[in-house]
């Protein structure tokens, strides 16, 4: 199907549910091709709207701004005045939720809820705004476009879903990917089963463009190779959710034939920042997010490691901020990218990790299933190993009392994604250690590791 009659389609989607996705789609497609100048100035002016805005809407800024003797209209003529505003925090947004949601009634009326994949042990629940998921939305078409992507086109996901869905999402869910031409294969378990036949849709619809989390490429590129299934090519493989590893990236390349692109985004943000056509690094979404990268507290250097700290542009239901997003990145110099877009560009120093876990029956589950389960009154923080095909911990941080109901919940569904003969175990430590470089992973597969 071409584009006209898949616009269309998108546009008797939008009536049904009242978004605005193509309008944001082609506002993006037109303002990256801006000069730094206009970006910034763009950029500059949406800011200023979101801190008035949440200075008379919000009750959390509200206060804070008065208290720190911050003014919106400063950032007009000042950016470094955004400093007088605390970094926002996940343990604080946990503890203090309802101060940092709109009190315009209208805009509380179609807000939705969403848990992020606590990457640091910590997952997240926070509200979005329509407003915000248009912008989401849009800025994936938008990067897919970078890679050659037309609207209308088959594209297909490797992506995550919950295994208990309402089912008035599930029927928007439906319409969207048909309307948006794309076919999705549950990332959250990945089975001989399931990749057979997500392999037989791909022969079948062709799509050129691949989007999904690393480590579920990484797996579905090995069963494509073992399988010999060389007709499966992609012109463009997108890679996004995880950090994207240089290993995981050859095998991806040389399976599927097409070049990746490395995409830096959180479900509470959206998308930050992706590679473009020319892969000399990562160009920042400047029109969605204020971005800061801070080292000790001040302003980065051009390729100095630093704290990414963002504000997000779109989102005033729930304003974020100066939001730590607890990544490191970099930005690059003044030099401008051979693709011509003049959005700023950055590199990433740590990203998240997340393992994939093995069941019994030789399918492989992306760890990322656990995380909307811990998303729960009285989880401080949490952390899944796996020790054995039969065998995971749960281990858990308590910031209240947990119910045997909750619990049993967290049991359910590991079970659900592992199998009925996992045990599953439970440790109520005072609190989890790090790993890496300081980060921690919420999801950790032992098996054939030392």
């Amino acid at each position: 199907m071409n584009s006209f009659p898949r616009r269309q389609a998108i546009q008797l989607y939008e009536r049904v549910t009242s978004r605005r996705f193509l309008e944001r789609l082609d506002e993006l497609n037109r303002t990256q091709w801006l000069s730094r100048d206009e970006l910034l100035n763009l950029q500059r002016n949406k800011l200023h709207r979101l801190l008035e805005y949440a200075y008379e809407k919000v009750p959390y800024y509200h206060r804070l701004f008065d208290r720190v003797g911050f003014r919106p209209a400063d950032v007009l003529t000042d950016l470094g005045s955004m400093h007088k505003i605390p970094v926002l925090t996940k343990a604080f947004i946990r503890e203090n939720s309802d101060d940092l949601l709109t009190t315009e009634p209208q805009r509380r009326q179609q807000m939705s809820s969403l848990t992020t994949g606590g990457s640091t042990g910590h997952p997240l629940v926070f509200m979005q705004d329509s407003n915000f998921r248009d912008y989401v939305t849009a800025d994936i078409h938008r990067h897919l476009g970078w890679a050659g992507w037309q609207l209308g086109q088959v594209h297909a996901y490797i992506w995550g879903a919950s295994f208990e869905v309402k089912a008035s999402q599930s029927i928007r869910v439906k319409l969207m990917d048909w309307a948006l031409n794309r076919f999705v294969t549950n990332a959250y378990v990945l089975s001989e089963e399931s990749m057979s036949a997500f392999a037989a849709q791909v022969r079948r619809h062709r799509p050129r463009i691949l989007f999904g989390y690393p480590s579920s490429l990484h797996r579905f590129a090995e069963f494509v190779h073992e399988r010999g299934f060389d007709d499966i090519q992609f012109d463009a493989i997108f890679a996004s959710a995880e950090v994207l590893y240089p290993a995981q990236r050859q095998v991806i390349e040389k399976v599927f034939g097409g070049r990746m692109f490395n995409r830096y985004g959180t479900r509470e943000l959206g998308g930050v920042a992706c590679e473009c056509g020319a892969h000399t690094g990562l160009h920042a979404s400047i029109e969605n997010v204020y971005i800061e990268i801070l080292r000790d507290g001040q302003p980065a250097k051009a390729g100095e490691a630093g704290d990414i700290i963002v504000t997000n542009l779109n989102n005033y239901g729930m304003p974020f901020i100066r939001y730590s997003i607890e990544d490191m990145g970099a930005w690059y110099g003044e030099e401008h990218c051979p693709c011509g877009r003049e959005l700023p560009m950055m590199d990433l120093v740590l990203a998240r990790r997340i393992d994939m876990f093995k069941t019994r029956d030789g399918r492989a589950v992306w760890g990322g299933f656990a995380s909307p389960m811990f998303g729960m009154k009285g989880v401080k923080q949490f952390q899944l190993v796996q020790k054995s095909v039969d065998h995971v911990v749960a281990r858990i941080v308590k910031d209240a009392d947990l119910d045997e109901a909750r619990l049993a919940e967290i049991e359910r569904t590991a079970r659900i994604a592992l199998g009925d003969q996992v045990n599953v175990g439970f440790e109520f430590p005072d609190e989890i250690p790090v790993y890496d470089s300081g980060k921690y992973r919420y999801a950790i597969c032992e098996i054939d590791k030392p």
